[in-house]
């Protein structure tokens, strides 16, 4: 029994002794599992799910490069006649909601919360949570700008709250200037840029340039609604910095192989269901346009003939495609880049803010204008004896500017859809075959998308409260006051 006693004695002495060191958790701790996940795949992920749904096949090429009669169908052309499918915008819906908009929030969330020490070794948590920040504000004003009224303020709670009311467009729009503004004074310019990030590569001088020409679009588009905020929020922007050379334009870089190659390009090896449209191949070919021989390829008769916008099934199939001319060998390339913000775009907002006056311009309308297509040019790899020549036969004035940046909009083709909605032009084509889906004066390209049907049932009462049944095509959004 004694001996016994002396056993049990010092087996619970050692577990005492074990229970009591010091470094229990470094033993318990294995060295080759991290404590937390980079967040830099969240971002990697949420920049590349962005810029993949927004040039697709789908929602670039059957609808912001057809609305803004970038291209026209070979075939399966009801999309260009107005008539979307709903599994379309009920799928691209949840993509950007529940996909790259939420991975981005969890950034935030993750380097804002109690254990964001855990995290700054993926980049300061500022940064992160600017960079963040900055492609939530970006994907907002694209959805804002395609349905109106969204899910803005209450949106991404997860489960807490998974029926978010609708902000109002003029209610986003004051959200999207104040998220920018956040996320620029929040970034740290002595720490390091957040990992995983394949725009900038960490480079936060870039990033807040890109807040910046964020800022000043929102704010030029707003410009007709509310004057005096667009004013404001413009000539700070102006004021801060925007990318006005190609060297900072925001890309996401596509690479050659499967699947990282431009999503135009995985399509076109299996389907061509896209060629140029005569809209544009017939502006270029008047203005004598260098582009045009980069934009689309010639026929088999070596002319440039643009296929008819807006032709029913039947007769969009009837047109071979030797006839009419495909897209350029850089649009349909592995590895063209998908644009977030590129100069050309960014010259002619500066050009529009100098033509209205706004402070800090940084130069008159004209040589903004100027730069603006010689960035475009510059980017298509346009011979800069060709661009030049061009750019002095074709001087500043009320139409050209409106005009030439459709034209360096090219496949950013919602954003070319937005600036003829908001600036009325150019002229482009009613649809040859009538509307299917209810477009606007005369079958001219719709106003916005209607409101994905998936949220009839998922988030019915707010749905209603934005419009619901009654939103239609036609409907103008609030910057739209033309």
């Amino acid at each position: 029994m004694n001996l016994k006693s002396m056993l049990t004695l010092g087996l619970a002495g050692a577990l005492v002794l074990t229970g009591c060191r010091k470094d229990f958790d470094s033993i318990n701790t294995n060295p080759n599992e991290p404590s937390s996940v980079s967040t830099g795949f969240l971002l990697t992920s949420a920049q590349k799910s962005l810029m993949d749904n927004t040039t697709d096949e789908w929602w670039n090429g059957r609808r912001g490069n057809q609305l803004a009669q970038y291209w026209a169908s070979n075939q399966y052309s009801n999309e260009s006649r107005y008539q979307f499918r709903t599994e379309i915008d009920n799928g691209y819906w949840s993509a950007f909601y529940a996909g790259a908009l939420q991975d981005l929030q969890t950034i935030i969330d993750l380097n804002s919360g109690d254990d964001a020490a855990d995290y700054a070794g993926y980049g300061a948590n500022g940064n992160q949570i600017a960079v963040a920040t900055l492609l939530q504000a970006w994907t907002f004003q694209m959805l804002t700008d395609c349905y109106g009224d969204i899910p803005f303020s209450e949106a991404l709670q997860g489960g807490e709250n998974t029926t978010p009311a609708y902000d109002s467009q003029a209610d986003v729009y004051a959200g999207l200037i104040t998220m920018i503004d956040g996320a620029i004074s929040g970034i740290d310019a002595a720490g390091a840029g957040p990992q995983g990030d394949v725009v900038y590569g960490g480079d936060m001088g870039k990033w807040a340039m890109f807040g910046n020409s964020l800022k000043l679009r929102v704010a030029m588009r707003m410009s007709d609604a509310d004057a005096g905020a667009a004013k404001l929020a413009g000539e700070a922007a102006l004021d801060a910095g925007v990318i006005l050379d190609n060297a900072d334009n925001a890309l996401f870089g596509y690479l050659d192989a499967v699947p990282n190659n431009h999503p135009i390009n995985q399509d076109y090896q299996t389907r061509n269901d896209f060629a140029a449209s005569n809209t544009m191949v017939d502006y270029l070919t008047t203005n004598a346009d260098p582009r045009l021989s980069v934009y689309y390829a010639p026929n088999a008769g070596g002319a440039y003939v643009g296929e008819v916008y807006g032709l029913n099934e039947a007769n969009a199939a009837l047109t071979p495609n030797d006839d009419v001319s495909q897209r350029g060998a850089a649009v349909l390339a592995a590895t063209m880049p998908g644009i977030y913000m590129d100069a050309a775009q960014v010259r002619f907002l500066c050009a529009e803010a100098a033509a209205k006056g706004w402070a800090n311009a940084g130069g008159s309308a004209e040589e903004h204008y100027a730069a603006g297509i010689q960035a475009s040019m510059d980017f298509w790899g346009v011979d800069a004896a060709d661009a030049q020549a061009y750019i002095d036969a074709h001087p500043f004035s009320a139409e050209s500017w409106v005009y030439e940046k459709w034209v360096a909009l090219y496949m950013q083709g919602i954003e070319g859809w937005c600036e003829w909605r908001r600036l009325d032009g150019p002229a482009l084509n009613a649809c040859a075959d009538g509307s299917l889906g209810g477009g606007t004066d005369g079958d001219l390209p719709p106003h916005r998308f209607t409101l994905p049907l998936d949220e009839a049932t998922l988030n019915e009462a707010n749905w209603s409260a934005a419009g619901g049944a009654a939103n239609t095509l036609n409907t103008p959004l609030w910057w739209d006051v033309n």
